[in-house]
C-alpha cells in the first residue's frame, strides 16, 4: 500500500489554502493536498476518486462546510474528513459531531496548527487504512481456517513458519502456535531436514525452475514420533516485498481411509465430466441435500442450481476447464429434494486430464450458518448506522433492544441506565415481550441481597467484561426466580447496563455473543454522542441566557448554575477582577462550595494561588489531583480542578472531591461556558457605557434646549423692545446714531438666529423625502438676500433628505457666496462627477488652502456682516444627514467651491431598497 496521503482541502481564502497546503507537505511528506474554492468544486473533484481525506472550511460561497459533509457521506460514510475553520461555534461543532465529522478543528494564530492539522489528518487516513487492511485480513484468514480441511502452512525463504491453520494440529500434533516462528523441518524426519533445505535453496535461488511443486510426495512427523505419509503442494506469492510459500498438507496413507473419509464426510464430493453431468456423488449428498448418490448420477449438476446463480456457476466451471481459472471458490444456491435451497461453497479442481480421475472434482460444504451470520452482521450494520443519527437517550437505547431482538432474537432484552441518585439501575428501553414475562418492569437497586438479579446486574455493571450465561437455571449464580434462561449481561460505561436475555437456554451463538458486544459499543459511542449533544444544546440556551443578565453579579450567578445544572459540575466559584480590592473577588459559588471549602477569599497576585496564575496567563488549566500541587485548597477535600479566565473580567472555577474527573468532552464545554461568560461581561460593560453616554447625552441635550430657550426668549425679547424703541425714536429726531444702532440690533438678530440653528441643526436626520435638488436651489434663491448676483442651476440630481434642513444649507452657501464675492457674484449649482454629491461654487475671492481647515469653526468670517456661525450650520446639517462638506477651488469659476459628498440619490436609493 503506498505511504502517500491525498488530501482534498477546501478554502474560499487562497492565500490562506496555499499557505496551509505548503506547511501540511512540509509538515509530512506523505501528504499531497489539492485546494479548491468551495464545496461544489469540491464534490466534483471527490466524485473523481483518489482522495484519502478532506479538509473544509466552513464558512464558504455556496454550500458551507457542513453541508459539503453531508453530501460526502452520501457518497462516503467512511472517507475521513475534518472540518478545520476560523469562525467555529458550539453550534458548528454539534452540527459537524451530528454529520459524522472525522474531527473538529479551529484554526488559530501560529504555524503550530499546521502540525496538529497534519497530525490528525495522517492519524485519521492510517486508522481507516489499518481498518481496511485488518479487514482484509480477517477475511483471508477466515477463508482459510473456517473452510480447508487440509492443513495450511505458510512459510519464507528461510523455511521458517509463517502461519499454521488449526488442521495442523490435527496432522501432526502441534498447536499452530507451537509451529509459527520454528523451521518447517520441525515437521519432517530427520533424514529428510537437508533434502528439503538443498531443495529450496535451489528454487528460490533460481537453479531449479522447473521443479514440481504440486502434490508432493513426502513424509511428515507427527510430534509422537510417527511417520505420516503426505502429499504437499506449494503455491508462491509475495508479501511485503518478501517471498512466501503456502503448502496444503494432505494425509495419504491408507487409500480405503481416505475413500472412507469421503463417505462421511459433511461435504459433498462430486466429479463431473466436461459437460458438466455427474459422475460420481459421495454419500453425505443425502445428509445436505436429501438425494441418494444414485439419484443423482447422470444428472447435469446445473440443473440443481438456483437459477439466480446458474450463470455465475456455469462461467466459474467453463474458466475453469479451459485453464482461465485455476480451483474456482464459488458461493451459491443448491436444491434440496424438498424444493428449498442451501447455500453452499463449491471449490473446483480440473482433473479431466488426471489418469484415474479423468474429472472435474469439486468439494461442497454447507455455509448457511456462515450466510446467517453474515447477515445478522449486515444488519447489525444497518442498525449501527442508525444509532449515528439518534437525538435523545430514550430514542438510541430503544434503537439497541430493537436490533438486539431483530438480529439476535433476545426477546426480553432492555437498558438500564444508573439514575441521577447513582443507587440503582433503571429501565429506559424494553424489548415488546418482557411485559409478558414480567409483572413490573424490572429495575435494580444497588445493594441487593447475593443471587438476587439486582446484585448480578450490578456485579456486570461494576465490571470491566460482559457477563454471558447459556442456562441460568443451572449457573448457580441466581437464586432468585426469573424467566430468563439465556442472559448477557454488557457494561455501558458511564451510562449503565445491557441486558440481553432470551427465555430459552443456549438461546445465542457465538456469533450471536460478539453481535452483542458490538452492538454494546455503538450504543455506549451513541449514548456518549447524544449525552455531549444534549449538553451542547443545554449550554446554547445557558449562554444565551447569560447576556440577558443586567450586571455582573448576575452573569456570575448564572454561570454557576449553567455549570451544575448544564455540565454537570458541583463545585463552582466565579470571580471577577476588582481593581479596588488588588485581585480576583469571589462573587458566585455553588452550593456545594459551601459545604466543602472554607470562606473565599480575595486572590491577589502575590497570594500564590493557582487560580490567579491561571488568570494572568489566560490560559486554561486542569489539575488531576491539586493535593500534588501547592494549591490554597490542599486538604479541603477537593482533588479535580479546571480554571477558565473569562478574559480581562474573572475566571471560574470548577472542581470535584474525586480527581481525575475531567475529561476532554469536559474541558470543551467548560471553555464554551468561559467565553460566554467573557462574552457576558463585554456586554455588560458595553451597556453600562452605552448608559453612562446616554444619560450624559441627555444631560447636554437639555443644556442646550436651556441655551436655545435662553436664546430664543431671554435675549430676543429685548432685542425686539431695543429694536422697536429705536423706530420710535425716529419719530422724535433723525440722528445717524439711529441707523448705526439698527444695524447693531440687526447683526445682534442675525447671530440670535444662527446659533439657535447651531443649537438644533445637530439631530441626526431620521426621516427623509426624495427632493428635486434644482428646485430646491431656485427657492432658496428667493429667499437670500442676493442683490444683483447671478445663479446657474446644472444638476437633475434627485436625492433623499430632510427639504427643510437641506434648504437652510444651500441658503448660508448662497449667502456665504454673496457675503464674500459680492453684490455680483456668480454662484453655480451642479452634480459631482459620478453623481454621488452636489457642489455650490462661485467666483469670489476664494478661500486660501491654509484656512481651509478652518472655515466651518465657530465664529469663522471675515466679513463684518457676518456671524460666523454660517457655515458651521452648513457643516452641521451634512454631518446630520451622513454627508462630508468640503472646500475647494472651483476649476471653471475661480472662486471657492463647497462639495457635498455621500448623498443618496434616487438611484442608489432604490437598489438600496431592492435588497
Amino acid at each position: 500500500m503506498s505511504d502517500r496521503i491525498r488530501v482534498l482541502h477546501a478554502d474560499d481564502d487562497p492565500d490562506l489554502a496555499e499557505v496551509t497546503r505548503s506547511f501540511l507537505e512540509r509538515e509530512d511528506e506523505r501528504i499531497d493536498v489539492e485546494t479548491v474554492p468551495n464545496a461544489t468544486e469540491g464534490l466534483e473533484r471527490i466524485e473523481a476518486g483518489g482522495f484519502d481525506c478532506v479538509v473544509s472550511d466552513h464558512d464558504m460561497p455556496g454550500p458551507n462546510g457542513i453541508e459539503f459533509l453531508q453530501r460526502v457521506r452520501e457518497r462516503d460514510p467512511d472517507l475521513p474528513f475534518i472540518l478545520y475553520t476560523g469562525k467555529g461555534s458550539e453550534t458548528v461543532a454539534s452540527e459537524a459531531i451530528s454529520a459524522g465529522v472525522t474531527d473538529y478543528l479551529q484554526k488559530g494564530g501560529g504555524t503550530e496548527q499546521y502540525e496538529i492539522l497534519a497530525n490528525r489528518i495522517a492519524d485519521a487516513v492510517m486508522k481507516r487504512r489499518a481498518e481496511r487492511e485488518a479487514e482484509r485480513t480477517r477475511t483471508h484468514l477466515r477463508a482459510i481456517t473456517d473452510n480447508s480441511m487440509d492443513a495450511i502452512v505458510t512459510i519464507d525463504e528461510e523455511s521458517t513458519v509463517q502461519f499454521a491453520n488449526p488442521a495442523v494440529e490435527r496432522l501432526f500434533g502441534y498447536a499452530p502456535d507451537e509451529l509459527e516462528g520454528e523451521s518447517l523441518t520441525k515437521l519432517m524426519p530427520d533424514r529428510k531436514s537437508a533434502e528439503h533445505t538443498a531443495a529450496l535453496e535451489r528454487y528460490v535461488s533460481g537453479g531449479d525452475p522447473k521443479t514440481d511443486w504440486s502434490a508432493v510426495e513426502f513424509p511428515g512427523r507427527h510430534r509422537d514420533g510417527h511417520e505420516v505419509p503426505l502429499s504437499i503442494s506449494f503455491g508462491e506469492f509475495e508479501e511485503d516485498g518478501e517471498r512466501r510459500f503456502v503448502g496444503i498438507i494432505r494425509d495419504v496413507t491408507e487409500r480405503e481411509r481416505h475413500r472412507a473419509f469421503l463417505e462421511r464426510s459433511n461435504d459433498i464430493v462430486m466429479a463431473l465430466d466436461a459437460d458438466g453431468t455427474f459422475q460420481y456423488v459421495s454419500p453425505s449428498a443425502e445428509s445436505l441435500l436429501g438425494f441418494e448418490s444414485a439419484e443423482l448420477l447422470g444428472e447435469n449438476a446445473f440443473a440443481y442450481v438456483h437459477p439466480d446463480d446458474r450463470d455465475r456457476v456455469r462461467e466459474g466451471f467453463r474458466k475453469s476447464v479451459t485453464g482461465d481459472t485455476e480451483n474456482p471458490t464459488i458461493e451459491h444456491r443448491l436444491e434440496r429434494a424438498d424444493g428449498d435451497y442451501l447455500w453452499v461453497e463449491s471449490v473446483g479442481s480440473n482433473r479431466l486430464d488426471d489418469r484415474g480421475i479423468d474429472g472435474y472434482v469439486i468439494n461442497t460444504r454447507d455455509v448457511s450458518d456462515r450466510k446467517r451470520r453474515e447477515e445478522k452482521l449486515a444488519r447489525l450494520r444497518e442498525w449501527t448506522r442508525d444509532l449515528n443519527y439518534t437525538r435523545t437517550a430514550e430514542e438510541t437505547t430503544q434503537l439497541a433492544v430493537d436490533a438486539a431482538s431483530s438480529i439476535i432474537g433476545a426477546e426480553l432484552s432492555g437498558i438500564h441506565l444508573v439514575n441521577d441518585a447513582g443507587d440503582a439501575l433503571e429501565p429506559v428501553a424494553l424489548a415488546e415481550s418482557v411485559p409478558m414475562f414480567f409483572d413490573e418492569q424490572p429495575s435494580y437497586d444497588r445493594g441487593g441481597p447475593p443471587g438476587s438479579r439486582a446484585a448480578l446486574a450490578w456485579e456486570a455493571y461494576r465490571g470491566d467484561e460482559p457477563l454471558a450465561i447459556d442456562e441460568l437455571s443451572t449457573s448457580g449464580r441466581l437464586d432468585e426466580a426469573t424467566p430468563a434462561e439465556s442472559l448477557v449481561l454488557h457494561p455501558i460505561e458511564g451510562h449503565g447496563l445491557f441486558v440481553i436475555s432470551a427465555s430459552t437456554a443456549n438461546a445465542f451463538t457465538d456469533t450471536d455473543v460478539l453481535i452483542a458486544e458490538i452492538l454494546a459499543n455503538h450504543l455506549e459511542a451513541a449514548l456518549d454522542r447524544v449525552d455531549r449533544e444534549t449538553r451542547l444544546e443545554r449550554l446554547h440556551d445557558a449562554t444565551r441566557n447569560l447576556i440577558r443578565a443586567d450586571s455582573r453579579e448576575a452573569i456570575a450567578e448564572r454561570v454557576v448554575d449553567a455549570a451544575a445544572e448544564v455540565l454537570g459540575f458541583s463545585v463552582t466559584t466565579v470571580r471577577i477582577h476588582d481593581e479596588d480590592a488588588g485581585g480576583l473577588v469571589p462573587v458566585a459559588v455553588s452550593e456545594a462550595v459551601k459545604g466543602t471549602l472554607p470562606e473565599r477569599e480575595v486572590f491577589t497576585p502575590d497570594g500564590g494561588s493557582l487560580n490567579w496564575a491561571a488568570y494572568e496567563a489566560s490560559e486554561v488549566r486542569v489539575y488531576d489531583d491539586i493535593e500534588t500541587v501547592d494549591a490554597v485548597d490542599n486538604g479541603t477535600g477537593l482533588r479535580s480542578l479546571m480554571i477558565l479566565p473569562a478574559g480581562e473580567y474573572g475566571t471560574i472555577s470548577i472542581g470535584e472531591t474525586d480527581p481525575g474527573v475531567f475529561d476532554g468532552t469536559d474541558v470543551f464545554l467548560a471553555k464554551i461556558l468561559a467565553t460566554a461568560a467573557e462574552t457576558a461581561f463585554q456586554s455588560e460593560a458595553r451597556t453600562e457605557r452605552l448608559h453612562r453616554r446616554s444619560a450624559e447625552l441627555e444631560r447636554q441635550n437639555d443644556r442646550l434646549e436651556e441655551f436655545a430657550s435662553v436664546v430664543s426668549h431671554d435675549l430676543r425679547n429685548p432685542l425686539n423692545v431695543a429694536q422697536g424703541r429705536v423706530e420710535l425714536a425716529r419719530d422724535d429726531c433723525d440722528s445717524p446714531h439711529l441707523d448705526a444702532a439698527a444695524g447693531a440690533h440687526e447683526r445682534m438678530d442675525g447671530l440670535i438666529g444662527d446659533l439657535l440653528t447651531l443649537a438644533r441643526e445637530g439631530e441626526r436626520v431620521s426621516d427623509t423625502e426624495l427632493v428635486d435638488l434644482a428646485a430646491v436651489v431656485e427657492s432658496c434663491w428667493l429667499n437670500v438676500d442676493t442683490a444683483d448676483a447671478t445663479l446657474a442651476v446644472e444638476t437633475d440630481l434627485t436625492l433623499h433628505a430632510d427639504e427643510s434642513r437641506l434648504q437652510q444649507l444651500i441658503e448660508n452657501l448662497m449667502r456665504n457666496a454673496v457675503d464674500h464675492g459680492g453684490e455680483r457674484v456668480a454662484v453655480s449649482v451642479g452634480s459631482l462627477a459620478g453623481g454621488g454629491g452636489f457642489f455650490v461654487a462661485d467666483d469670489g475671492p476664494g478661500i486660501p488652502p491654509d484656512e481651509r481647515e478652518d472655515v466651518f469653526d465657530v465664529g469663522y468670517s471675515t466679513s463684518r456682516e457676518g456671524t460666523g456661525f454660517g457655515l458651521r450650520i452648513v457643516e452641521q446639517v451634512a454631518t446630520a444627514h451622513g454627508w462630508d462638506v468640503r472646500v475647494t477651488d472651483d476649476p471653471d469659476l475661480g472662486g471657492a467651491r463647497f462639495e457635498v459628498h455621500g448623498v443618496d440619490v434616487a438611484e442608489r436609493a432604490a437598489r438600496n431598497e431592492g435588497r
